[in-house]
């Protein structure tokens, strides 16, 4: 035997086990498997917790809840396929190849495409009166790049005849910004585009010719997309550009690729609720759109546990808000308004007052969300045909499907009691003549889980001191017995609090002061449920009386500083007892909530809060903020 196959103390490799795992290092495939992994009989693990052993685990962190296939990969690891098309030159149009000429040689979309990766294209201009938009092409590169996500490339360009200067100057901007490990992560992806932009061909000169625009990009699935407002709310409504925030585009396109990607889980089962109806909007009859959806049978369903509502919005022309040569305005609606998914009745289609998912719809860009709503399986548990309402002012397009897992939990929610609603966030929040806030609960036979499961989100500002209830931390406590939790939302007083959030579906650069962290909600985003596991405080077998209280600091609210006006609080709580999944019944019998109060949407029309809302939009005709057309392009 070669004498470099025995260690120190004389063990050949079949004498020996270097990781300690139980299979001798000469047939072991995974040596260094970490100490307390279960291995198969080619000492390895399966270290992802997907199922697939390392071995023949081609992707070896694969994410929790995704369904791998024998290859250990979830559909969303796997590259997206060129698109050979049909093209076009609109938004969301997918983008055929193009060349350009870089300072670093020639880049080909089409060969330097790896179906894993997003691009933002930012373009120099100069209008024949001087005018430029060079403050924000030529920001401090270092604070646009090192926000970017790791798969963004981001291109520099230049309009003017002095395209060639421009670009020179800005790599030697970037150089001089990026420390050493800066650049070696990132200059392979930073490129500068040694071309006049009006000379640029194929698809990204197409997009240049019709959009004519400064600043474009390209998502993960070869589509183009617009870039947002890069306004600086921190510094108010009439100052400044951030051009950093160029780097939060990507971070949305890459949430809207998972979410997307999701309904082609291996594991998903889809049921389709709105296909692509238009919702009218406004605040007559087109505030509400209606869709039957039909799920599996009981027997089918009592195999999930899990439930996710996928919603896209789209606009007219895939556009965000502009402004028109007449005055009007084109492509997305205007304001962050309340909008809801609510479930019918099974025996009585014409009550739709359950809520389902909550959604704030974004200042004026197209939304996409993915939404856990597990605690609420118990609402469709019996499958077959139910019917949706969906309501709100925005005019949009309606895609919306459920999407429901087997992912081997070991408990399901199988039943649930409505236990309280919100209010008018002020002195008499906690008072029980108006609102109740003590209920009495016995679990149901075989309940093995008890949650609170609550959505609330607090609407109203600028009419007291604390500014309740949009921009105030309201606390929502619940008390049984001895035992005590609550919610909060830290966020408040956060000027870029929403901007933390866009792995989670905010959508970035709305326009609207969409980055201040709010009470329970962000604009462009689903109203996330709390939930908390109250199952050691219960008595299973017994009476149990769950107590709830808004606070303010831990104390009653009373406003300070009243100028009248509403400060509401949109709660939907639920106490939902959940079940082992061996023991899911179909049949269930629940009361449905009282019907809501009607929303406030405090920005529409005859509210009485026109002067305040304006604070919270930008003017698209009067402002620059860092988007823009050019208007000579000869």
């Amino acid at each position: 035997m070669n004498s470099t196959d025995v260690n120190a103390v004389g063990c050949a490799p079949e004498q020996r086990d270097g990781d300690g795992d139980g299979i001798n290092d000469d047939v072991d495939q995974c040596p260094g498997t970490p100490l307390g992994n279960e291995v198969n009989q080619d000492g390895c693990a399966d270290i992802d917790g997907d199922g697939v052993f390392a071995n023949v685990d081609l992707c070896p962190e694969t994410s929790q809840r995704w369904t791998p296939d024998v290859s250990g990969c979830s559909v969303q690891q796997y590259p997206v396929d060129w698109n050979t098309g049909p093209y076009g030159d609109g938004r969301l149009d997918n983008v055929s190849s193009f060349i350009v000429p870089t300072l670093s040689g020639t880049w080909n979309f089409q060969n330097e495409w790896t179906g894993a990766e997003v691009y933002i294209f930012l373009f120099k201009y100069t209008d024949g009166n001087g005018n430029s938009n060079s403050g924000t092409w030529g920001h401090n590169p270092r604070n646009i790049i090192l926000n970017l996500p790791d798969n963004a490339h981001l291109f520099y360009a230049s309009y003017d005849t002095s395209y060639h200067s421009d670009v020179v100057a800005r790599k030697a901007d970037v150089e001089n910004r990026l420390n050493a490990n800066e650049e070696s992560k990132w200059m392979s992806r930073v490129h500068f585009i040694d071309q006049r932009g009006f000379d640029v061909g194929g698809g990204l000169g197409q997009l240049i010719s019709n959009w004519q625009s400064l600043y474009y990009g390209i998502d993960r699935f070869q589509q183009a997309r617009e870039i947002g407002s890069l306004h600086d709310w921190s510094q108010g409504t009439s100052c400044c550009t951030k051009p950093a925030h160029f780097a939060f585009e990507a971070h949305t396109w890459n949430y809207e690729y998972e979410s997307t990607m999701r309904q082609l889980d291996y594991g998903a089962t889809v049921v389709p609720i709105f296909t692509g109806e238009w919702h009218s909007g406004g605040w007559g009859s087109g505030y509400s759109s209606y869709a039957n959806a039909t799920f599996p049978n009981a027997s089918e369903m009592a195999n999930f546990e899990t439930l996710e509502v996928y919603a896209y919005n789209p606009c007219d022309e895939h556009r965000q808000r502009y402004g028109k040569g007449d005055g009007t305005y084109g492509g997305c609606h205007e304001w962050d308004y309340l909008h809801y998914l609510t479930i019918c009745d099974a025996d009585n289609s014409s009550n739709c007052d359950t809520e389902f998912v909550r959604y704030i719809t974004s200042y004026g860009r197209e939304g996409r969300w993915l939404s856990d709503i597990s605690p609420y399986m118990w609402m469709i548990q019996d499958g077959g045909e139910r019917r949706f309402k969906y309501s709100g002012a925005n005019k949009m397009g309606l895609y919306i499907y459920a999407i429901l897992f087997d992912f081997n939990e070991s408990s399901v929610a199988t039943s649930s009691e409505y236990a309280f609603s919100g209010g008018q966030f002020s002195g008499g929040y906690n008072n029980e003549s108006q609102y109740k806030r003590s209920h009495v609960f016995t679990p149901p036979i075989n309940t093995v889980k008890v949650e609170i499961v609550a959505t609330i989100s607090g609407h109203g500002f600028g009419q007291d001191s604390a500014n309740c209830a949009e921009f105030c931390d309201h606390e929502h406590h619940y008390y049984l017995g001895a035992d005590h939790a609550y919610e909060s939302h830290p966020l408040v007083g956060n000027n870029l609090g929403c901007t933390t959030l866009l792995n989670r579906g905010v959508v970035a650069n709305q326009f609207g002061s969409w980055p201040y962290g709010r009470g329970g909600w962000c604009p462009g985003q689903d109203v996330e449920q709390w939930t908390y596991d109250i199952t050691s405080w219960v008595d299973m077998n017994g009476e149990n009386n769950l107590t709830y209280r808004g606070l303010f600091n831990g104390q009653e609210y009373v406003p300070q500083n009243d100028q009248g006006g509403s400060r509401q609080i949109r709660a939907v709580i639920w106490i939902v007892f959940y079940s082992n999944t061996t023991l899911v019944s179909p049949s269930f019998d629940y009361t449905s909530p009282p019907q809501s109060q009607q929303a406030v949407d405090f920005c529409a029309p005859g509210q009485g809060y026109d002067q305040l809302c304006s604070h919270h939009l930008l003017d698209l005709n009067n402002r620059d903020f860092g988007f823009g057309t050019a208007t000579n392009w000869n």
